[in-house]
């Protein structure tokens, strides 16, 4: 060991083979290449720290990147909870809707005598558009009543000029032995889905088998579904016409293949052959 003018510390480090007595290397070793050892070392070792906890499952241990985790999470339920919303709403204006469409179908012969009773003890203050109104809905009534009553449904809905609701082809008909109560047609992707007549739009749902679903209540007591959509351009409570876009054409659900429309058509109720009324 030496001591040089600025007392730097020098360190000669011999590797000595007892069994030959010899020596077999020695290098010098001073302060200074031990204090930079000794950095590079601490250097290395956090440089392995920063990657291990970067670049592995360890940064959730850190105490911000928990908290960004937690928030992720916090975020997504409160867009399920939101979305869990939406659908409950959805449903209870569908159930309002088809309660409200239904109770039409009253037997208006034997409540008849009740009603005109009711209607001498009450006395109505109306007005010029009250009576308006009311005219308009009573022939509304009368007409949904005269399309529904005896043997000639077919022939009502023969009367009426539906429009094809997707363009494409017919890949499986109606088969109520089946329960398909519908008729399938295959398209594109992108192609549109029309409303066969005009009418309202009472429910606009999705569920885990038929995903994206639109009902439209139409005059004479007909009601026309449309699944699979991909896209809803319509919500509940929308007036369409005829022909009008009110979804795109899509793959949703568990109930499906590949693109296609899932068409239904109800009258009273009771479901109806498209394919009898809509020309393919």
């Amino acid at each position: 060991m030496s001591k040089g003018k600025k007392e730097r510390i020098d360190y000669k480090v011999i590797i000595y083979d007892d069994n030959k007595l010899m020596e077999l290397s020695s290098f010098r070793v001073t302060s200074v290449s031990i204090i930079a050892y000794v950095g590079l070392a601490v250097i290395v070792i956090a440089a392995i720290v920063a990657v291990l906890f970067i670049y592995t499952p360890l940064n959730s241990m850190l105490p911000r990147m928990s908290e960004k985790r937690f928030r992720n999470e916090l975020e997504s339920m409160a867009f399920r909870i939101d979305s869990l919303e939406r659908v409950i709403v959805d449903r209870d204006v569908y159930f309002k809707t088809i309660s409200d469409v239904l109770s039409a179908n009253i037997d208006t012969e034997a409540s008849e005598e009740g009603t005109e009773i009711e209607r001498q003890k009450i006395d109505f203050a109306r007005n010029k558009h009250d009576s308006i109104l009311r005219s308009l809905i009573e022939e509304e009534e009368k007409r949904t009543l005269a399309a529904i009553s005896g043997n000639d449904r077919e022939n009502n809905l023969k009367k009426l000029m539906f429009f094809m609701p997707a363009k494409g082809t017919l890949v499986a008909g109606f088969d109520v032995s089946a329960r398909h109560f519908g008729i399938d047609i295959a398209t594109k992707g992108d192609e549109p889905v029309l409303a066969t007549l005009p009418g309202t739009v009472v429910s606009a749902s999705w569920n885990v088998e038929t995903g994206n679903v639109i009902q439209i209540q139409h005059d004479n007591n007909i009601i026309s579904i449309y699944k699979h959509c991909s896209v809803m351009h319509k919500g509940v409570g929308d007036k369409v016409e005829a022909g009008e876009p009110i979804a795109i054409v899509g793959n949703s659900g568990e109930y499906t293949s590949g693109p296609h429309l899932h068409f239904e058509l109800w009258h009273d109720r009771v479901p109806v052959n498209p394919e009898l009324y809509i020309p393919f």
